[in-house]
């Protein structure tokens, strides 16, 4: 009776797969002709960055080069737009390998262990930059290690999967799946792939286990899903693998491992068609795209429906959390190079008027790139932004960070105290003191200099005293002049006979004042006896003495102040 049961469920699992081949004909993803086989594996889009990784296969089987390929004339077309087609070559991009392992009760225990062991060998075997990410199937789906590259966290979270009961729901498999890759699309690697790992038993007594995944997941996000099957007659299955185009991969439980490196070998030999999408079919929307080869014949030609959702992102912090008063860790929105280590690669300010910038002092990335410490400068109380200077991305070196995305974040503890001030304030503390010493050494200078002139003028007034009683009354005079908002300052020092003419025509006065405002002769100094006066010459030329306006004549003093217009003279008499 278990016999029969067993051969009803193999014949019921061979017609649905069937059905499913038969389906998937209509937009299929694989030409044949005398050439060989050309077939799509993904179409990765990002916008505006487009990927394609598709095989090209000989009459043999072997791959072509991507020469020879591009040399037979590639044509790429998303809805009615053309794209270039010139940038092919060996798929180099990291893949993100998302696995499922059935962990039901209902396996042998030993054979669980053999399937956890080939998942083990895909990890020590993947790339540097490659992902994985990990989920349960048994009950509820759940993701027990999101895609990461760190193989010690993925050894660990191997490690610790149980075996539970609960039947497999595909559709929660594939919904979950889809979810994470919408969610995570900016931090997985542009190729995906899903690997998932059963039994034969429960293949043939389950065929959603097989269909679910393959209809769901391969048509709304244009990757492909293989099935290990560990099972102790994996030829009973064959029929399985034809029909599903290899993507059923039935094998002995303990060569699992085997299979899965040749499948990895395998996707090693897929060609990369890099382009650009115009950045107008951007949105929400499906378009058909379609990747031939007209000089191989109408038949190489594979068309795929692609979401156009997705634009790329710069590199940026997506969160920061303050582990002590000089570590902040930073939660990147995607893998950033392992070279990104120096501090000039990081910018951490405060959002305050004084805008200053927190010295980092040392950088530290996780093995996945996700995770940055930066050690910094003692951080105070206040709101921070940090962003991102020239980092690239692990997935695509060509994406680099822009300053001007910015992630803030708050520090409530850890009040201003003096080495904050000091910190923050030294240098323009210190620049301030030495302006204000260079200030004080110019002004020292120049005092010095007008006390020897006035001290020159008084000797040169001293030996003029000297003269007859028959010469005209004289005075030697010392004026210092500057005009209204200047710095620079004149002098004049001469003997003054009976009088001197002061205004701003050269040829009408004896002392010409370079000012717009003093008449071209405004002022007279006279000389009487031992004093000097200073006498107006009306009212449309106003004489002010120590800021007070006179009239007539005024007796001038050692050290008084002359306004005429905007010039300001200093005697010293």
């Amino acid at each position: 009776m278990k016999r029969l049961k067993f051969i009803l469920a193999m014949a019921g699992t061979v017609l649905l797969c069937l059905a499913l081949c038969l389906a998937a004909s209509a937009d299929t993803t694989i030409a044949t002709n005398g050439a060989g086989t050309f077939s799509v594996e993904q179409i990765y889009v990002n916008v505006p960055e487009m990927d394609v990784f598709f095989y090209a296969l000989d009459a043999d089987g072997n791959p072509y080069t991507p020469t020879v390929v591009q040399a037979a004339g590639l044509e790429l077309t998303v809805g009615d737009h053309a794209l270039d087609t010139g940038s092919v070559g060996q798929a180099d991009s990291p893949v993100c390998y998302l696995v499922g392992i059935d962990n039901s009760a209902e396996i042998d225990a030993a054979d669980f262990r053999q399937m956890r062991g080939a998942v083990w060998q895909l990890i020590r075997s993947k790339r540097e930059n490659d992902q994985i990410a990990l989920y349960t199937l048994a009950g509820q789906t759940t993701c027990v290690q999101p895609a990461t590259s760190d193989t010690q966290a993925l050894y660990q979270a191997l490690a610790s999967i149980p075996q539970a009961n609960g039947t497999v729901d595909i559709a929660d498999a594939a919904t979950t799946v889809v979810g994470d890759i919408q969610r995570d699309y900016q931090a997985m690697a542009p190729r995906k792939t899903v690997f998932l790992c059963t039994d034969g038993q429960r293949v043939v007594t389950n065929p959603a286990l097989m269909a679910g995944l393959l209809s769901d997941v391969s048509s709304r996000l244009n990757i492909t899903l293989y099935t290990f099957v560990g099972s102790g007659k994996p030829e009973t299955l064959s029929a399985l693998e034809t029909l599903s185009d290899g993507r059923i991969i039935p094998c002995q439980m303990q060569d699992m491992d085997e299979a899965i490196l040749q499948k990895m070998e395998q996707m090693a030999t897929a060609l990369e068609l890099r382009t650009e999408v115009p950045e107008s079919l951007y949105g929400e929307r499906q378009e058909l795209v379609t990747l031939s080869v007209p000089s191989l014949g109408s038949a190489v030609q594979s068309t795929s429906t692609v979401y156009m959702g997705f634009r790329m992102e710069k590199p940026q912090v997506s969160k920061v959390r303050v582990l002590n008063r000089n570590t902040l860790e930073l939660t990147m929105n995607q893998a950033v190079n392992q070279n990104a280590t120096r501090p000039q690669f990081y910018r951490v300010a405060s959002n305050d008027i004084w805008n200053w910038h927190v010295p980092v002092r040392e950088v530290e990335i996780s093995e996945d790139g996700r995770t940055v410490l930066l050690t910094t400068d003692p951080l105070y109380k206040g709101n921070y932004n940090v962003a991102l200077n020239k980092v690239s991305s692990r997935l695509s070196p060509a994406n680099v960070s822009s300053l001007r995305d910015e992630t803030d974040f708050t520090i409530a503890v850890w009040p201003r105290d003096r080495a904050f001030y000091l910190a923050r304030f030294r240098a323009p503390l210190l620049l301030a003191a030495a302006v204000l010493a260079v200030l004080a050494l110019q002004w020292r200078r120049l005092r010095r200099r007008d006390r020897a002139a006035e001290q020159t003028a008084e000797a040169e007034h001293l030996l003029a005293g000297t003269q007859g009683p028959a010469a005209l009354p004289r005075r030697w005079v010392t004026l210092f002049w500057a005009q209204k908002g200047s710095i620079a300052e004149s002098r004049w020092a001469g003997m003054v006979e009976s009088s001197l003419m002061l205004g701003s025509d050269a040829a009408q006065c004896d002392l010409c004042l370079p000012d717009a405002k003093v008449r071209p002769q405004h002022c007279l100094l006279c000389v009487r006896g031992e004093s000097l006066l200073v006498q107006t010459l009306g009212p449309e030329a106003p004489v002010f003495v120590n800021g007070e306006r006179i009239g007539g004549e005024h007796r001038l003093q050692n050290n008084d102040t002359l306004r005429l217009g905007r010039t300001t003279i200093r005697l010293v008499l």
